[in-house]
């Protein structure tokens, strides 16, 4: 008989040990992580936007995909902020207004879309000036940059207007006392089946895949064409140096010197492309990282959900892994500051100049020059 009580106690301790509250710990650790991105990410934001907006960066097109890419990646944080409410103070913001909440998921996805054509937009940019070193010069301008960025943010305006549709939330009235941002089954089916199997895909191709396709292909293509234009000029260099060789000491001074110098290495050239080559591995790495996983795991269950409606809401697994993927996905737009700032000479050295608010800048010294550095953006 008491064995049987042992057993049976032990029956009701153990599940109370094992259980854990997914949704608890997935606000802790959502706040946490949120409290950091939104530290380290506005004022990132904000001091990129500083640096690319300075006269000598906006006359420079990658600078003008970066000013873009600080302001989207910002407005993003912005409507995160939705999320971040109700992990840390239980304020659900799309109980109040369906409205708001459509506006909210339209204006969120557009600039984390934007953000993600921004980098290849930059990516695309400087493959143009490493495949036509001449005809950049007419093609990437701060003038043809503006545009792209214009026409990148209407086509993101039209491929996500559908968010404004009657088939997502409900206001209150009627029976309803509250508001809600779930989808309208019943009443529209048809867009039920669009937004849970077809537009997943859609949105996967166009946050993910393709800038994500984008960016390696021009990153492997300027590899290939940098190593080509060093082979053919190291090439051209030692046959001038077969070709020409003059006695030395018909053209020495009285002081013994020689008047014939060898060529300066081309060390400006070089160390330029060592760090636009990191500052885009960078890029790509941590896109990669912070946005694959979310748009797998929308793909891979929404299937499950389309199937089982109650699955997403019942399973509280299936709700902490999203929110956590969701979180990850954040971080993206937190940290393209310091991948792209704090990983180059170039533009930390014009990040400093902006902070002291310098007008003028000596060129006295052209390995400390960053403008000499910025012009040199336009030989690779």
């Amino acid at each position: 008989m008491a064995s049987t009580n042992n057993d049976t106690n032990s029956t009701k301790i153990i599940p109370s040990m094992t259980s854990v509250d997914y949704g608890l710990l997935a606000n802790r650790i959502g706040t946490l992580i949120y409290s950091i991105i939104y530290l380290l990410g506005f004022v990132g934001n904000t001091l990129a936007l500083i640096t690319f907006s300075s006269r000598r960066m906006c006359q420079i097109s990658s600078s003008i995909f970066l000013l873009a890419l600080s302001i989207s990646d910002s407005l993003a944080l912005v409507t995160s902020l939705w999320h971040f409410l109700a992990d840390a103070f239980q304020i659900y913001l799309q109980n109040y207004s369906a409205l708001a909440c459509r506006c909210r998921m339209f204006f969120a996805y557009v600039f984390m879309d934007l953000s993600s054509w921004c980098i290849a937009g930059l990516a695309f940019d400087r493959y143009l000036r490493t495949r036509l070193p001449l005809g950049s010069k007419t093609l990437c301008t701060p003038r043809n940059a503006s545009i792209t960025i214009l026409i990148f943010f209407f086509a993101l305006c039209g491929i996500n207007g559908h968010y404004f549709s009657p088939g997502i939330g409900q206001e209150r009235g009627g029976n309803r006392t509250q508001a809600h941002c779930l989808e309208n089954r019943l009443e529209y089916p048809r867009y039920y089946y669009f937004y849970k199997i077809i537009w997943p895909k859609i949105d996967m191709a166009i946050f993910c895949f393709l800038p994500a396709c984008i960016m390696i292909l021009c990153n492997v293509n300027i590899i290939y064409l940098v190593k080509r234009q060093r082979h053919t000029l190291e090439h051209t260099n030692n046959d001038s140096q077969d070709i020409i060789k003059t006695p030395i000491p018909i053209y020495q001074t009285l002081s013994g010197s020689s008047s014939i110098k060898k060529p300066p290495a081309n060390t400006h050239r070089k160390a330029l492309e060592r760090q636009m080559s990191l500052m885009m591995a960078a890029c790509v790495i941590v896109f990669l990282c912070t946005t694959v996983p979310v748009t797998i795991c929308l793909l891979l269950l929404e299937r499950t959900i389309m199937k089982n409606p109650y699955f997403g809401r019942d399973n509280a697994l299936f709700i902490f892994i999203f929110r956590i993927v969701r979180t990850l996905m954040n971080i993206h737009f937190g940290c393209n500051f310091y991948l792209y700032c704090l990983t180059s000479r170039i533009f930390r050295a014009e990040f400093m100049i902006a902070l002291r608010c310098r007008r003028t800048i000596s060129l006295s010294n052209p390995e400390q020059s960053t403008s000499m550095m910025l012009h040199k953006i336009d030989d690779i």
